[in-house]
């Protein structure tokens, strides 16, 4: 466990090898499908809200999942949860009595399997999270199109991020399936509110700024795996995905948030947080939060990148009517 500890340590992100069976991943595929078809159709006539029925101004922020509306609460992840090398590797950051606080379902949706009237709504929005398009009763999820680099401490206002992110591909996710992206190192700032100060260099470095005179050239790394592909990563690393354009098929995976043991024990996510050079919690976590009537400009960093657009960030004017449309539940 010494080079998970070594990985999160230097780079906030690590992979967990040898890990679950890909053959149960997709037996749980097959579960999944049952409890949610993945069909063009069913998603068109009966996942999503008409158009006439949707309104933004009415459309209530906590939109995904919840207790007792939770599709996992479906399966059996006990292969997950309960496997060696996952618990071995968790245990060697957050202590063996990590406690996990959510788990859901995560869907990278195709464009083929969006409504043109939502595709109007979302595009190149910098979060097109479609839950606030779906009906009630199909909240039990979260459904993306694509999402630009985040951090997930913006999910935990004013908390110190003794936590992670760990993620799990239960089928595999090639380059034009939505995979994940994520920036090794870039939890060096702490905790920073949504839209993020990024200039994309190539299709694979950016200049990562926190906005007070202090800037680092960084990497990011795409997330292509076979069913049950693992990685983890801090609350102050950045990540994001593209839109699903050039395949029809989605890509389902799973998230977890996972909180560090309740000890007085120093563990390596108190080395890990002690090293970061700059604040550890956020009391506004996005940009225009402090002044909900200005209008600000945010770019889709990400998608500009995948787009071979250097130095260059596609920019949305966001008014007080969408803004609230960003980083739900993400």
């Amino acid at each position: 466990m010494n080079e998970i500890i070594e990985d999160f340590l230097e780079n906030g992100f690590v992979k967990i090898r040898n890990t679950v069976e890909p053959d149960l991943c997709q037996d749980l595929m097959e579960q999944f499908k049952k409890l949610r078809p993945i069909d063009e159709d069913f998603f068109k006539e009966n996942v999503y809200m008409k158009e006439e029925e949707y309104d933004p101004e009415k459309t209530a922020r906590k939109t995904g999942p919840s207790e007792g509306n939770n599709l996992v609460e479906n399966v059996n992840l006990d292969f997950i949860e309960k496997n060696e090398n996952v618990q071995g590797a968790i245990s060697s950051i957050l202590g063996s009595n990590y406690k996990i606080i959510n788990k859901k379902f995560v869907m990278g949706v195709p464009k083929n399997f969006i409504p043109k009237w939502i595709i109007k709504e979302i595009d190149d929005m910098p979060s097109a999270n479609l839950c606030q398009f779906v009906k009630p009763e199909y909240r039990n999820m979260t459904y993306f199109h694509g999402i630009d680099f985040h951090m997930d401490i913006v999910d935990h206002k004013n908390r110190v991020g003794d936590l992670i992110t760990l993620y799990v591909y239960i089928d595999g996710v090639d380059k034009n399936m939505s995979p994940l992206f994520v920036v090794p190192k870039s939890h060096v700032f702490g905790a920073l509110p949504f839209p993020h100060d990024i200039e994309i260099l190539n299709k694979n470095s950016m200049t990562f700024s926190n906005g007070k005179g202090k800037s680092k050239d960084l990497n990011f790394n795409m997330l292509t795996g076979t069913a049950g592909s693992i990685w983890f990563w801090s609350a102050y690393t950045l990540h994001g995905t593209q839109p699903t354009y050039e395949t029809n098929v989605p890509r389902v995976s799973l998230r977890y948030i996972i909180e560090r043991e309740k000890s007085s024990e120093e563990l390596p996510i108190d080395k890990f947080l002690k090293e970061i050079d700059g604040d550890l919690t956020l009391t506004t976590t996005r940009k225009y939060e402090d002044n909900p009537d200005e209008t600000i400009h945010v770019g889709s960093k990400l998608k500009t990148a995948l787009d071979h657009q250097s130095n260059q960030a596609n920019y949305l004017m966001i008014s007080k009517k969408n803004r609230d449309l960003h980083l739900r539940d993400t």
